[in-house]
């Protein structure tokens, strides 16, 4: 069996060689270096975001110095988070999509990711303590009234314990029963968002808070609970799998009764560390299950090393701004169903222009997950992508007519321009983020040969000695091709072809470049 490429991509020849020795003359020329796990990838522009959020989502990258991509995403999961709460969309007659989004923005400590989402969440934040204000009085009265009864209604029990008669004692316990039945119900103050709650906690959390939560973190912990940190390792994803897509689920609430609910619906914005993602596809029931498919993933390059520590703090009107926006967003009130008097999301809709370019954008990331397309690793992510194309119009829809009712008027043509836009963005850095979490098989075995060829400090290695090395991850030699090709693209590898001194075939080889023997490069 040959270990030359194909027929049609011949390799440069060079004539035998000491594969020890190096010399000056037969050094190729290099390309610049494109690292395995920081791919070159295109910035997504926060002013795609309308109006007052695109405003301070590029004020908060300015005065932080921070890639845009973090404020961006933080302002999107803050106003997804409001959005969710009372809008849905309709993309075509039959076909909804709730209004929740999974942004995740990996970045390195640092980067002053706290401070990010501490400023984009704060506008949430103090409506919920405002919220809490208003309802404290009521709040009060109702627990003290509901003290009381509990008190008759053991006092009742009681007597009933002593009771002579059976016919006395279940008397006293009907009684008590109906005292108990009258209970008033003690609303809970509004909460929006949580940073860290196992999926039991957040199952009552949605019980209690009208079946929409936010949970909103600079890191990556929510990985680890799902995991099932608390549970054995076992992975308890059901209920967070349920609450992106809408899906009713029953939560047990332990010492008190189970509730059904009946569209849960959750966001999530997470900025956890690079490292955090790496490996991610290979736990248990986190890609079968199509976990990681559900985040957009962005990985903005670090500006550490390059900011200036003296940026120009967010304008004030710029804050009020957004404050005000989300807090319309907050505010604006669910539709009542007519026939059943309950409350119910109130639906917005594509116009005409706006569903034909979302179509058309459907079609295309179909034929991307056909073997050697874009998405052929990544079909559990690309086969939500229009769904979540459509969740980022309504959004983006929603932050533009938060002052008004954006149920009242379609989304229109630009507004989804606008959200295929960034989700073109989102998908370049979706792939890189897949190989980064060794979903790709092609990097991750490229990733494997690179481990390798640093370990050996060769300078030059025959094709057929990386072969015999890691013969237990690639059985034949045709299986080190498409790691080779990926390595020699990114430029950290030439492949040529050695001529033998005497009979025999040519066999391939593989020049490593200079730096990377060392360990300088990732």
């Amino acid at each position: 069996m040959t270990d030359e490429k194909a027929e049609g991509t011949a390799l440069p020849t060079i004539e035998p060689f000491d594969p020890q020795d190096t010399p000056p003359e037969q050094q190729p020329e290099w390309p610049e270096l494109v690292p395995l796990d920081a791919p070159d990838l295109p910035q997504l522009n926060p002013r795609q975001l309308p109006s007052w959020a695109g405003e301070f989502a590029e004020a908060l990258a300015t005065a932080t110095e921070t890639p845009p991509e973090l404020p961006a995403a933080m302002v999107l999961a803050a106003c997804s988070t409001a959005t969710a709460r009372r809008l849905r969309l309709m993309v075509s007659p039959g076909y909804f999509e709730p209004l929740n989004l999974w942004p995740c923005v990996a970045l390195e400590p640092g980067n002053r990711k706290s401070a990010v989402q501490e400023a984009a969440c704060k506008p949430l934040l103090s409506w919920e303590r405002v919220q809490a204000a208003a309802m404290a009085d009521e709040i009060q009265a109702l627990e003290s009234e509901a003290k009381a009864m509990e008190a008759r209604a053991k006092e009742l029990r009681n007597k009933g314990a002593k009771a002579k008669t059976n016919d006395e004692a279940r008397d006293l316990a009907r009684q008590a029963a109906s005292v108990e039945k009258e209970l008033p119900e003690v609303p809970k103050p509004p909460q929006l968002w949580t940073s860290d709650a196992t999926p039991e906690k957040l199952g009552s959390l949605m019980a209690d808070q009208g079946e929409c939560m936010a949970w909103l973190s600079s890191e990556g912990g929510v990985f680890d609970l799902l995991a099932g940190r608390y549970s054995s390792g076992t992975p308890n994803l059901d209920l967070v799998l349920k609450a992106w897509s809408g899906d009713p689920e029953r939560v047990d609430r332990g010492s008190r009764p189970p509730v059904y609910l009946q569209h849960p619906t959750l966001t999530i914005g997470l900025s956890p560390q690079p490292d955090v993602l790496k490996g991610l596809a290979s736990r248990p029931g986190f890609a079968g299950r199509g976990l990681l498919g559900r985040f957009l993933y962005l990985l903005p390059p670090s500006p550490l090393g390059r900011r200036t520590l003296t940026p120009a703090p967010i304008p004030q009107g710029v804050a009020d701004s957004y404050a005000a926006g989300v807090r319309a967003m907050l505010e604006w009130p669910l539709d009542v169903d007519p026939e059943t008097g309950k409350q119910r999301h109130r639906l917005i809709r594509l116009d005409d222009a706006a569903h034909a370019e979302w179509l058309e954008f459907a079609r295309h990331i179909e034929a991307s997950m056909l073997p050697e397309g874009q998405f052929e690793h990544a079909k559990d992510w690309a086969g939500k992508c229009p769904g979540q194309a459509a969740r980022l119009a309504g959004i983006l829809h929603a932050i533009e007519y938060a002052h008004a009712e954006p149920w009242a008027v379609p989304v229109g043509k630009a507004t989804m321009e606008r959200a295929l836009e960034l989700m073109a963005v989102i998908a370049h850095h979706t792939l890189a983020a897949y190989a980064l979490m060794g979903s790709d098989p092609t990097v991750s075995s490229a990733r494997k040969v690179w481990d390798w060829l640093r370990r050996s400090g060769r300078q030059r290695v025959r094709h057929r000695e990386i072969h015999q090395a890691l013969r237990g991850s690639f059985p034949r030699a045709a299986d080190l091709r498409p790691a080779l090709e990926v390595l020699e693209e990114r430029g950290y590898i030439q492949q040529c072809t050695e001529q033998p001194a005497g009979a025999g075939r040519p066999s391939t080889v593989i020049v490593v470049r200079p730096q990377g023997v060392s360990g300088g490069m990732a």
